[in-house]
This record gives structure tokens, sequence and C-alpha cells, in this order.
């Protein structure tokens, strides 16, 4: 078997007859039709049902065809990868990082990564919401890390590690906040600083939320900061970014009625089921995800 025998097998399957597959791939129909017989001869199977007007793919041709369309995946990326070498340009490596995350779990195993790979151009966009998965949809990323916001059965995703959420103004910001519930009237007359959605598509309604509250949206976590530690409004923010003021007596913990005040996120690794991953990601795949 050789790789061409593949092209033209997936070529068939996916023009629909031997002739376009022919014209596709720039064959004489007889060539194609050879290749396919090899295949066949090789397995001792039958890819095709060719009673009917065109050829239909047989139980195993369905399943040769699914590992087919991950090894021209696989052989793709090989074949771009040599090129890249061949001209000097060093590997790339594009994640899609939450707002949220901006120091993301296991730094340890990022650093190893890195120093195992050192040739590796890394490039991190920060995104939030929507526009996390929205450029890896796009092929602008080749992973990201994020919560579980639109996940479905198109990504698949490991869990790496949890973000604790707080609810923190400054101290009184709500008269006696550190003693008591504060309701929800009283929230509302205040603004709730969000981070925008940054994706253009398909953005998510804001979550976590107060129906008919004064709404402030800021680009990034740390504008959202600056604007708390200024006594300007109210906020749920990742605690590592705020731990050291929450010691230190400059940001206050509160709890509002019927809202969402703490609450602990699981953060993932995702890709796309359906996307040949680089080998360089599957590298930071199998780093970030390793048990060990």
């Amino acid at each position: 078997m050789k790789i061409d025998h593949v092209r033209a097998f997936m070529a068939v399957v996916e023009s629909g007859s031997f002739r376009a597959a022919a014209a596709q791939l720039h064959k004489t129909q007889p060539t194609i039709s050879s290749s396919i017989r090899v295949l066949e001869d090789s397995y001792d199977v039958k890819l095709f049902d060719r009673e009917s007007y065109r050829p239909i793919l047989t139980q195993e041709g369905k399943a040769l065809y699914k590992q087919a369309r991950q090894l021209m995946g696989a052989v793709d990326e090989f074949q771009k990868l040599g090129s890249l070498l061949a001209k000097g340009t060093n590997p790339k490596l594009s994640l899609s990082l939450s707002a949220m995350c901006t120091r993301p779990p296991h730094l340890d195993r990022i650093r190893e990564f890195c120093d195992e790979t050192p040739d590796v151009e890394l490039n991190i966009s920060t995104e939030h919401h929507s526009g996390i998965l929205e450029r890896l949809i796009l092929g602008e990323a080749d992973l990201a890390i994020g919560p579980n916001l639109g996940l479905n059965d198109n990504f698949e995703y490991a869990d790496i590690g949890e973000l604790l959420m707080v609810t923190v103004a400054v101290p009184e910001y709500f008269h006696g906040m550190s003693q008591r519930t504060i309701s929800q009237k009283e929230a509302r007359e205040r603004p709730h600083i969000l981070v925008a959605d940054s994706g253009t598509h398909s953005p998510f309604d804001p979550l976590n939320v107060l129906p008919g509250e004064r709404r402030w949206l800021v680009k990034d976590y740390h504008v959202k900061k600056e604007l708390l530690m200024a006594g300007l409004g109210w906020a749920r923010m990742p605690q590592y970014i705020v731990d050291e003021d929450l010691h230190a007596g400059r940001l206050a913990r509160l709890s509002i009625e019927g809202f969402n005040s703490t609450s602990l996120l699981s953060m993932y690794l995702i890709k796309l089921k359906d996307r040949t991953l680089s080998q360089t990601a599957k590298i930071f795949w199998k780093k970030m995800t390793d048990q060990g």
C-alpha cells in the first residue's frame, strides 16, 4: 500500500465517483480503479458496493475511511513540518487562553514543554467566553484552555485544573458587607464590572449577572481589577488575581442574595475532534494531560 492509494480511496469517497476522483487528483480513471483494487487486495475487503450508480461504501469501507482521514491528516502535518524545517522556519504552537486563566494550570509542565522544545514559537491569545473556542474553530489556535463554556461533541477536552471565583469590592462598598448578605436590590444599584465576550460570531449571553443591574464592560481582568480597587463597582474575580489584596484588606469578599458569589470552575485543555493536531500540539497535549 502507498499513500497515493489512500488518497485515491478518499477522493472517490469525497467526490462521489471514480471519474470525479480522477479529475480531482489529475489521474486517469483506470489508475484510480487500480489503486482501489490494491487496497482491497491488500486487506481482503470490499471497499465499495459498485452495483449502484455511484460507489457506496461498505461497512468495511466506512471503517477504513475513518482511519484514512486520520492517516492523511498526520501525513499532511508531517509534510508541513518538513517544509517548515527545510525553510529554516521554527514550528509553532498557538493557544487560545481564557482571560480568567492568565496563570494557566500546570505552569511547571509548560516550562518543561518549553525546555524540551526550545525551537517552538509559542503564540498565546487571551480570550473570553465564546472567543476562547472561536479561535479554535476558525483555525487560529491549535488548542484552547478554558472553562466548560460551549463545549459539545465537536470537542475533546481534558480536565487540567480548577479556578476559584470570588465576588469582591473595596471594604464597606456596601455598608456592613462583611457581616451580612447583600440584597439584589442593593447590588443592582451599583455597577457590576464584567469582562466583555471577545467572540464576534456567536457571543454568549452574559453569565452570573443580576436582572436589571448596572453593567460596566471592560476588555480584560487587569482593567476590571483597577476599577474595583478604585471603588467604582463590584465583580467576580479569579481568587489568585485578588488574593494578595484580600489578605492586605484592600479588597473584601461579599455575598449577594441569590447570586453565584463563589464558585469553583474546572479548567480544560480543548481540541477539535475532527482536526489532526500538529506534532508540536500533540506533545503539548500529552505533557499537560499526563497523569504521571
